[in-house]
């Protein structure tokens, strides 16, 4: 069992690194013609496709057993809220204040760990918790003006399927393997992700051909595609190895890793809250990583 906590904190640690590149690509495509709702549809058709092969390959049915529909459902709520409202919320309130609010989930998980997994996070757990998050309220920093209550909201809903997302992925890793339930996730959340996408676009979408996007920013839609599915399903096995409560502080990871690439790729300059935080984030990290192989 310690074997398969480490693995599942390892496929966490790929997954959060992977993550933090794709708000980057996202940024990249979009400056090159291409919106971000945009970015999220062309990768949930491409996971779609990719992960449904997969299955097919490894022998997989493509079918939900009756006893994984309740957490097949939840996953697929909690994927769209996670694809579309964090987007939703930069619209509305600084980008900062959007992660940081999104970044509660981490700690939703271990506060209502006791009853979805009936196992007590345990205190030390809680603690690192909130470590990992205020050093990601140091690092971000953002400015706390011009409110919009349309923002907090969406940012909360991304945070709240964030947190679903984690207990749903590893209740559903039960009956079916994560190829076979993430590729039936996005193709039921790629109708209402492509209504949203036409409607923004007033009926048009840049990515296709004679749309208005150029070469460079049809590589970065793939780029944001491909990290997506191989972060997606390292985030999946690490739900299939570990408990929610162990791998979810590892994410914390992720915008630590956006900043750094955001500085070297964008020439974002870090400030010194910056490396501040992210060394708290850094220290949580290794603090649950070490507590997880102890416990499990």
């Amino acid at each position: 069992m310690i074997k398969r906590a480490g693995l599942g904190i390892a496929c966490a640690l790929g997954a959060a690194a992977l993550y933090g590149f794709v708000p980057i690509f996202v940024r990249a495509a979009y400056v090159n013609g291409i919106p971000p709702i945009e970015s999220t549809l062309f990768r949930t058709f491409l996971i779609s496709v990719v992960f449904a092969i997969i299955a097919i390959v490894q022998n997989e049915r493509l079918a939900v057993p009756k006893a994984a529909i309740p957490s097949f459902i939840g996953q697929s709520v909690a994927t769209f809220f996670v694809s579309v409202a964090y987007l939703g919320s930069i619209q509305f309130i600084p980008v900062g204040l959007a992660v940081i609010i999104f970044y509660l989930f981490p700690v939703l998980i271990m506060v209502l760990a006791p009853a979805v997994e009936r196992r007590s996070p345990g205190l030390v757990r809680i603690l690192i918790a909130g470590v990992a998050f205020g050093g990601l309220a140091v690092a971000i920093g953002p400015s706390f003006e011009d409110l919009d209550i349309r923002g907090i909201a969406l940012a909360a809903l991304a945070a709240a399927g964030a947190t679903l997302q984690f207990f749903s992925g590893r209740a559903i890793s039960r009956y079916m393997a994560p190829a076979a339930f993430g590729a039936l996730v996005h193709m039921t959340i790629l109708p209402p992700v492509l209504l949203i996408a036409v409607m923004a676009g007033s009926g048009t979408l840049r990515f296709l051909p004679g749309g208005s996007a150029d070469h460079v920013g049809l590589v970065f839609l793939v780029a944001v595609a491909v990290v997506y599915i191989i972060a997606y399903m390292a985030h999946m096995l690490s739900l299939r190895f570990a408990a929610a409560s162990i791998v979810a502080p590892v994410f914390n990871l992720e915008p630590v890793v956006a900043t750094a690439v955001a500085a070297i790729a964008l020439g974002e300059r870090l400030q010194m809250n910056q490396y501040a935080g992210g060394g708290l984030v850094l220290a949580a990290l290794v603090a649950s990583t070490l507590l997880g192989r102890r416990k499990i």
